[in-house]
């Protein structure tokens, strides 16, 4: 009987949880290490786009079913207003139809919501998930890595898959780029319910603000602040300051904009300076494998950071399912997702950059540009089109030597 191959997954967010039950569903035994002490309550909500729901369907049938159970899927005719500050409509944008002709709607839906439908998959599919631990460190092998713990153990395991986050120590480990790039702008986010906007979504802009609001089930609605400011003053203000300065800053905005967020609980609310990374040269090294933030962090402005990492798990288990030879399926993952990766990675800052600027002739450029594309973001079409029947399973050039 043929040995199953084991991975350690560093990591138990979103891309590492998916990541887990995608590999333990193509046949691997798998262990998430995870440092929080229990998977609970983790911010206000964001976008599944169509990609990002192929790929939940590639993982699970049952895991697509529940998070469009879950969430408040688009619907054809269902749009989405872009407005500016007063209220005005610029343009509205047709995400109904879209997901209509790409045959997988965008849901919005809570961030807890889709991590705990993601950890009870991979548990149902037979992951174990150690909490309260931390992975210390690794070392390469030819057949394999071992993986140090902070409870000062050691597993052994075919492959690690780095799904540790922005700040991932083992990205450090393998490239030694540094710290990631603060790109301008804050994130101030929370979900408000009972409000009378429930459920229409819409992005209003300002200057140097950006309101993006999309309800999320059970007459709730999540929202996001970008806001332009110098790096670390949001986040220092603590939740419930930056909750009431954001009210501050709104004065003059539609007045319904600004009750949404007067009405938010501060114990919903989180914030976040923005920061990316310069796409890496390569992200596999031996029998080690980057995944979500710690391959490719990106800004918000696409909404497309945990739709890469779902889309980065559903790759990394059809390689591992078509290459017995690890070495192999990781030449794969790798050569199929750095291009693409990187392409978002430019494109989201790059809409970042326009969507944040403050000055009176970057709103007109910004608001112009939705008004005669009738969408916020130059690129998402062709970015949320992605479908897994689009991965190419074949080898090609070596991996770099094991670190």
């Amino acid at each position: 009987m043929e040995r199953k191959r084991t991975a350690i997954v560093a990591g138990g967010g979103i891309g590492g949880l998916a990541a887990a039950a995608a590999l333990a569903g193509a046949g691997l035994d798998v262990t998430v290490i995870e440092r929080a002490a229990h998977i609970g309550d983790v911010g206000s909500g964001l976008m599944v786009y169509a990609n990002g729901v192929r790929a939940l369907d590639a993982i699970s049938p049952l895991l697509g079913e529940r998070v469009r159970a879950t969430g408040h899927p688009t619907v054809p005719g269902d749009v989405r207003l872009l407005m500016d500050s007063a209220g005005n409509t610029l343009s509205e944008e047709p995400i109904g139809d879209m997901g209509e002709r790409l045959g997988a709607p965008q849901i919005p839906i809570l961030r807890t919501a889709l991590q705990t439908a993601l950890l009870d998959e991979a548990l149902a599919a037979g992951a174990v998930v150690r909490l309260g631990t931390t992975v210390e460190g690794h070392t390469g092998r030819a057949d394999g890595v071992s993986v140090r713990l902070s409870d000062g153990n050691t597993l052994e395991a075919d492959l690690l898959v780095a799904a540790d986050g922005i700040k991932s120590v083992i990205r450090q480990a393998m490239l030694g780029d540094g710290a990631p790039t603060y790109r301008g702008y804050t994130s101030v986010r929370g979900r408000t319910t009972g409000s009378p906007l429930y459920p229409r979504p819409f992005v209003a802009n300002g200057r140097g603000i950006q309101l993006f609001v999309a309800p999320v089930g059970a007459d709730t609605m999540y929202w996001a602040a970008k806001i332009t400011a110098e790096p670390g003053v949001w986040p220092a203000k603590g939740r419930d300051v930056a909750l009431k300065e954001l009210v501050a800053a709104l004065d003059g905005w539609h007045e319904p904009f600004r009750r949404l967020i007067l009405d938010a609980d501060p114990q919903d609310v989180a914030v976040t300076d923005i920061h990316d990374r310069d796409p890496a040269p390569y992200w596999t090294c031996g029998r080690v494998a980057l995944l979500g933030d710690a391959a490719h962090p990106m800004v918000p402005a696409m909404g497309q950071g945990a739709n890469m990492a779902l889309e980065d798990a559903v790759t990394l288990a059809a390689a591992l399912g078509a290459h017995q030879d690890v070495d192999t399926a990781l030449r794969v993952y790798q050569e199929q997702r750095l291009e693409r990766t990187s392409a978002v990675v430019l494109h989201s800052r790059r809409q970042g950059a326009l969507d944040q600027g403050a000055s009176r002739d970057e709103e007109r450029a910004r608001n112009d540009f939705m008004r005669s594309h009738g969408r916020k973001d130059e690129a998402i079409f062709d970015v949320v089109a992605w479908r897994p029947e689009d991965i190419r399973l074949e080898a090609g050039q070596p991996l770099p030597a094991a670190g």
